[in-house]
Protein backbone atom coordinates (compact mmCIF):
# COMPACT_ATOMS: atom_id res chain seq x y z
CA UNK A 1 0.00 0.00 0.00
CA UNK A 2 1.52 3.44 -0.95
CA UNK A 3 1.52 6.11 1.53
CA UNK A 4 -1.20 7.63 2.66
CA UNK A 5 -1.01 12.16 1.48
CA UNK A 6 -1.37 14.10 4.72
CA UNK A 7 -4.05 16.56 4.19
CA UNK A 8 -1.09 19.52 4.19
CA UNK A 9 0.21 17.87 1.46
CA UNK A 10 -2.61 17.15 -0.53
CA UNK A 11 -3.40 20.28 -2.57
CA UNK A 12 -7.22 19.23 -3.06
CA UNK A 13 -7.43 20.02 0.24
CA UNK A 14 -6.35 23.66 0.23
CA UNK A 15 -7.95 23.92 -2.91
CA UNK A 16 -11.42 22.71 -1.31
CA UNK A 17 -10.74 24.99 1.72
CA UNK A 18 -10.21 27.95 0.11
CA UNK A 19 -13.32 27.56 -2.45
CA UNK A 20 -15.46 27.11 1.13
CA UNK A 21 -13.81 30.72 2.43
CA UNK A 22 -14.54 32.61 -0.89
CA UNK A 23 -18.28 30.95 -0.97
CA UNK A 24 -19.18 32.22 2.58
CA UNK A 25 -17.30 35.60 2.12
CA UNK A 26 -19.21 36.02 -1.20
CA UNK A 27 -22.56 35.02 0.19
CA UNK A 28 -21.86 37.43 3.14
CA UNK A 29 -20.92 40.44 0.81
CA UNK A 30 -24.10 40.01 -1.35
CA UNK A 31 -26.41 39.52 1.73
CA UNK A 32 -25.15 42.90 3.09
CA UNK A 33 -25.98 44.54 -0.35
CA UNK A 34 -29.34 43.19 0.09
CA UNK A 35 -29.55 40.96 -2.64
CA UNK A 36 -29.48 36.21 -2.20
CA UNK A 37 -27.28 35.24 -4.49
CA UNK A 38 -24.71 32.27 -4.47
CA UNK A 39 -21.65 32.67 -6.29
CA UNK A 40 -22.59 30.17 -9.18
CA UNK A 41 -26.11 32.48 -9.99
CA UNK A 42 -23.92 35.13 -9.52
CA UNK A 43 -21.52 33.61 -11.91
CA UNK A 44 -24.50 33.38 -14.53
CA UNK A 45 -25.43 36.99 -13.97
CA UNK A 46 -22.14 38.08 -15.06
CA UNK A 47 -21.81 35.78 -18.28
CA UNK A 48 -25.43 37.14 -19.25
CA UNK A 49 -24.02 40.86 -18.80
CA UNK A 50 -20.86 40.25 -20.76
CA UNK A 51 -22.97 38.35 -23.46
CA UNK A 52 -26.54 38.83 -23.12
CA UNK A 53 -28.68 36.16 -25.15
CA UNK A 54 -26.20 33.35 -24.63
CA UNK A 55 -28.02 30.17 -24.97
CA UNK A 56 -28.32 27.63 -22.04
CA UNK A 57 -26.35 25.06 -23.75
CA UNK A 58 -23.54 27.80 -24.00
CA UNK A 59 -24.08 28.74 -20.70
CA UNK A 60 -23.99 25.57 -19.21
CA UNK A 61 -20.76 24.50 -21.28
CA UNK A 62 -19.07 27.79 -20.73
CA UNK A 63 -20.03 27.34 -16.86
CA UNK A 64 -18.95 23.77 -16.61
CA UNK A 65 -22.24 22.72 -15.31
CA UNK A 66 -24.70 20.87 -17.14
CA UNK A 67 -26.73 19.16 -14.48
CA UNK A 68 -27.57 22.44 -12.43
CA UNK A 69 -28.09 25.03 -15.18
CA UNK A 70 -31.61 24.68 -15.85
CA UNK A 71 -32.64 24.04 -12.24
CA UNK A 72 -30.34 27.39 -11.87
CA UNK A 73 -31.47 29.35 -14.27
CA UNK A 74 -35.47 28.22 -12.83
CA UNK A 75 -34.75 30.19 -10.13
CA UNK A 76 -33.16 33.07 -11.19
CA UNK A 77 -36.29 33.78 -13.40
CA UNK A 78 -38.24 33.07 -10.58
CA UNK A 79 -36.36 35.81 -8.95
CA UNK A 80 -36.98 38.21 -11.86
CA UNK A 81 -33.01 38.62 -12.30
CA UNK A 82 -32.80 36.81 -15.82
CA UNK A 83 -35.69 35.72 -19.19
CA UNK A 84 -35.75 32.92 -21.81
CA UNK A 85 -36.51 33.67 -25.10
CA UNK A 86 -37.09 31.49 -27.71
CA UNK A 87 -34.36 31.70 -30.35
CA UNK A 88 -35.46 33.57 -33.44
CA UNK A 89 -33.54 30.94 -35.83
CA UNK A 90 -34.09 27.89 -34.06
CA UNK A 91 -37.46 27.61 -31.83
CA UNK A 92 -36.04 24.48 -29.80
CA UNK A 93 -33.69 26.85 -28.01
CA UNK A 94 -34.16 29.26 -25.36
CA UNK A 95 -31.40 32.57 -25.10
CA UNK A 96 -31.00 33.75 -21.67
CA UNK A 97 -31.17 37.90 -20.85
CA UNK A 98 -30.64 40.01 -18.02
CA UNK A 99 -34.06 41.18 -16.69
CA UNK A 100 -33.68 45.13 -16.10
CA UNK A 101 -34.09 43.86 -11.80
CA UNK A 102 -31.03 41.52 -13.02
CA UNK A 103 -28.76 44.14 -14.79
CA UNK A 104 -29.57 46.17 -11.32
CA UNK A 105 -27.92 43.72 -9.03
CA UNK A 106 -24.99 42.86 -11.64
CA UNK A 107 -24.47 46.32 -11.14
CA UNK A 108 -25.26 47.07 -7.68
CA UNK A 109 -22.96 44.48 -6.53
CA UNK A 110 -19.89 45.76 -8.54
CA UNK A 111 -18.39 48.04 -5.61
CA UNK A 112 -18.36 45.47 -2.89
CA UNK A 113 -17.30 42.16 -5.16
CA UNK A 114 -14.33 45.08 -6.30
CA UNK A 115 -13.44 45.57 -3.01
CA UNK A 116 -13.06 42.01 -2.12
CA UNK A 117 -11.12 41.03 -5.48
CA UNK A 118 -8.19 43.80 -3.77
CA UNK A 119 -8.58 42.25 -0.66
CA UNK A 120 -8.36 38.76 -1.52
CA UNK A 121 -5.69 39.06 -4.06
CA UNK A 122 -3.70 41.35 -1.61
CA UNK A 123 -0.03 40.50 -1.93
CA UNK A 124 -0.42 39.04 -5.15
CA UNK A 125 0.93 40.74 -8.37
CA UNK A 126 0.30 39.97 -12.13
CA UNK A 127 2.67 37.05 -12.26
CA UNK A 128 1.22 35.18 -9.25
CA UNK A 129 -2.59 35.83 -10.52
CA UNK A 130 -1.12 34.48 -14.12
CA UNK A 131 0.44 31.30 -12.36
CA UNK A 132 -2.66 30.44 -10.13
CA UNK A 133 -4.83 30.76 -13.85
CA UNK A 134 -2.37 28.53 -15.92
CA UNK A 135 -1.55 25.92 -12.70
CA UNK A 136 -5.71 25.83 -12.35
CA UNK A 137 -6.72 25.32 -15.99
CA UNK A 138 -3.82 22.56 -15.98
CA UNK A 139 -5.69 21.01 -12.82
CA UNK A 140 -8.94 21.40 -14.73
CA UNK A 141 -7.46 19.94 -18.00
CA UNK A 142 -6.28 16.84 -16.13
CA UNK A 143 -9.73 16.12 -14.43
CA UNK A 144 -10.92 16.38 -18.06
CA UNK A 145 -14.96 15.87 -17.09
CA UNK A 146 -17.76 17.94 -16.56
CA UNK A 147 -19.44 18.00 -13.13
Amino acid sequence: MGRIVSLEDAFAYYINRTYRMLRVDFIHITREAGHELTPEQYFVLNKLYHRPGQSQSDLSAELNDRANMKRGLDVLEKAGLVERRSDDRDRRKNRVFLTDRGLQVVQSLNPAIEKARRRIYAGLNDKDMSSMRRILDIIETNLGREI
